[in-house]
């Protein structure tokens, strides 16, 4: 034995001999070294192994993630692809009704076709402007239904209070305007038409509206009076009967009374009037054709 050499005893009884290994101090330190360096690779490889585990689950959890970020873009694409073509339909009709409604006096022709740019082949930033521009196009379809829908309405309150469906089946006996008084002889002015028809025939209301006086009067006889929207009102006189009461709202076509000859009445009709603001007009004028 050398000094500086490592010397390793083993004994494996106290009455056995021991037995007694000598290293040389560079053998020693060979093999220390090379142990380390075993020791330092497999670490080493184990981390590079690790890493390189994780990068391919991440890896494939990212794959996954755009392969459904694909599928969602494309499902996206194909619906705001089909909404643009709604849009585009809805938008037609729209422009055709408000002409058709007198809202649009410009005349249009025929529309329609494919779209320009289908979105399903757009780029993101593509696909950003077709969807600000969708925005903005619905917007201002919105606005054109809105008014179409103002006017709608304020077109049915309008025609709910037009009297313009007959009062009752008969045949006409008397014009708007002036004549000769039938018990006079005398030229005056008739502020309504008379329709003949007989007695207890049922007279309607030729309009929506409010029923505001319904008893005799003077030269009338048996009268109902209804209020309309718009400063318009509508009369019934020489009724044989009155089927309506003060306050009572009433619906065009309700009935409102039956014919008869009562107040100043040669025979059984009924005299309808039309009135303005309280000036009398030809109820001729509110009747639609046919």
């Amino acid at each position: 034995m050398r000094k500086g050499d490592f010397t390793i005893i083993l004994a494996r009884f106290a009455e056995t001999p021991a037995k007694a290994y000598c290293f040389p101090r560079k053998l020693a330190a060979a093999v220390g070294t090379i142990s380390f360096v075993f020791i330092s690779c497999f670490i080493l490889s184990s981390l590079h192994y690790y890493q390189m585990w994780k990068k391919t689950s991440e890896y494939d959890r990212l794959r996954l993630e755009v392969d459904e970020l694909r599928k969602e873009n494309q499902t996206f694409r194909l619906a705001a692809n089909n909404l643009a073509d709604q849009l585009s339909a809805l938008e037609v009709v729209s422009k055709k009704v408000t002409i058709l409604s007198g809202l649009n006096r410009e005349g249009m022709g025929g529309l329609g076709g494919p779209s320009n740019a289908e979105l399903s082949s757009l780029t993101t930033r593509g696909l950003t402007d077709q969807l600000r521009d969708l925005g903005t196009k619905s917007r201002s379809v919105e606005s054109d239904l809105r008014q179409l829908q103002d006017f709608y309405t304020s077109r049915s309150i309008l025609l709910a209070a037009t009297p313009a469906i007959p009062p009752v089946h008969g045949y006409p006996s008397a014009s708007f305007g002036y004549r000769l008084d039938p018990f006079t002889g005398v030229r005056d002015f008739h502020s309504g038409i008379d329709i003949s028809a007989p007695s207890g025939n049922k007279v309607v209301a030729t309009a929506d509206g409010l029923a505001v006086f319904a008893q005799s009067q003077v030269g009338y006889g048996k009268l109902v009076v209804i209020q309309h929207k718009f400063g318009l009102s509508t009369r019934y006189g020489h009724l044989n009967q009155v089927a309506v009461k003060v306050g009572q709202r009433v619906k065009k076509g309700d009935i409102v009374g039956y014919v008869g000859s009562t107040g100043r009445a040669t025979g059984p009709h009924l005299h309808y009037e039309v009135r303005l603001n309280g000036q009398p007009m030809n109820p001729l004028l509110f009747y639609r054709e046919g």
